[in-house]
């Protein structure tokens, strides 16, 4: 029996750039690492997969998928960015039906939830029901999984992932005590000026194609790849924080939910963070030490003008467990055999339970 992991190939601009994309990438590889396959398929956009019809999808399916024997295990991280819910439906069909594999979905994101901030009925959403098409879910966290069963109807198993990972093995820049923010971003993203409630100095990373007049305190360190950002990030804080009234209408409260890129970066920089202490991880980065946790954005200036050099160098020596850990895709590897220790073996130690959530 085979073990895969699936990877989506885009062209180079968006592989270096978009982070849904990168987290997909950098998974594959982690994942590989310890004994899984890669299976590879090309990302093609929802228009053209409608274009070819049904039966060149089918042909596609059985070409792409071939390799794949029953009883294997086919780890598919969810979405496939296609933003096609028929060939998605296609696609785990084809694995399930024709070749008799088990599935596992590790989810980065739930479209419906980026989009929609509503109190509504979501289990009839193709991106939460289909989650029930999978012998396992590997959720981001105990808090995601929570809400995909009581808002999304799941009722797969699930297993949690607690962190992302930002696989990175260059150079990290020394870090100096600074009353600085770090925000990464598509450039400078005028809602998070506009809700940003201090004078203190925030860098934001990415072209500025929006914005034409922004305060003294706001810096603009221009485009980067992924890979070239921890290097960059020499002191300060990393916030983590989505604004109410940000390009994705549901984004602000599925920061509460998810495991941010924004965080996995910071971590593998070496950076403190800042969060909201409504957020999935503000337990665990108080009680590790690694940053700050604040009720509401309007605390920043407090909390960090109560920050001493003392604790600052301290929160740097706290998140060095962490840093070599996201680094080099702890959390993804320890995911993908834990999948496996159910869906072939039956371990149930790792699945998230009531208790957890």
């Amino acid at each position: 029996m085979t073990n895969w992991i699936t990877e989506v190939e885009d062209n180079d601009y968006v592989s270096r750039r978009a982070s849904g994309i990168i987290a997909n990438k950098m998974a594959a590889q982690s994942i590989s690492d310890v004994g899984f396959r890669k299976l590879h398929y090309p990302r093609i956009y929802s228009a053209k997969l409608r274009e070819v019809g049904k039966e060149a999808r089918q042909e596609y399916l059985e070409a792409l998928l071939n390799c794949v024997l029953p009883g294997d295990t086919v780890i598919v991280q969810y979405p496939l960015w296609t933003n096609n819910t028929e060939f998605e439906l296609e696609f785990i069909n084809y694995l399930k039906s024709e070749r008799q594999a088990k599935i596992v979905a590790l989810v980065w994101d739930i479209v419906s939830w980026l989009q929609d901030n509503r109190e509504r009925d979501y289990t009839g959403d193709a991106s939460l029901w289909m989650l029930n098409k999978y012998d396992l879910v590997i959720s981001a966290n105990p808090k995601m999984a929570k809400r995909l069963q009581e808002e999304g109807g799941v009722t797969s198993p699930m297993i949690p992932m607690y962190l992302s990972d930002f696989v990175y093995s260059g150079p990290l820049a020394q870090k100096h005590f600074k009353k600085e923010i770090y925000y990464v971003a598509t450039g400078i993203d005028p809602a998070m000026i506009e809700e940003y409630p201090s004078n203190l100095p925030i860098n934001f990373i990415g072209p500025n194609n929006m914005v034409k007049d922004f305060p003294d305190y706001v810096r603009l360190l221009g485009p980067m790849d992924s890979n070239d950002i921890p290097h960059q990030l020499d002191g300060g804080f990393g916030l983590l924080y989505y604004p109410q009234n940000g390009g994705y209408k549901g984004m602000h409260r599925y920061g509460e939910f998810n495991n941010p890129m924004k965080l996995s970066l910071y971590l593998a920089s070496g950076l403190p963070v800042i969060t909201l202490s409504n957020t999935a991880h503000a337990k665990w980065i108080k009680e590790r030490g690694v940053g700050l946790v604040i009720d509401k954005l309007s605390d920043l200036d407090q909390a960090i003008n109560a920050v001493s050099e003392e604790d600052y160098y301290k929160m740097l020596e706290n998140i060095k467990p962490w840093q070599r850990a996201v680094s080099t895709g702890f959390f993804a590897k320890g995911a993908a055999v834990e999948a496996v220790r159910f869906v072939n073996l039956g371990f149930k130690d790792y699945l998230i339970t009531q208790e957890e959530k």
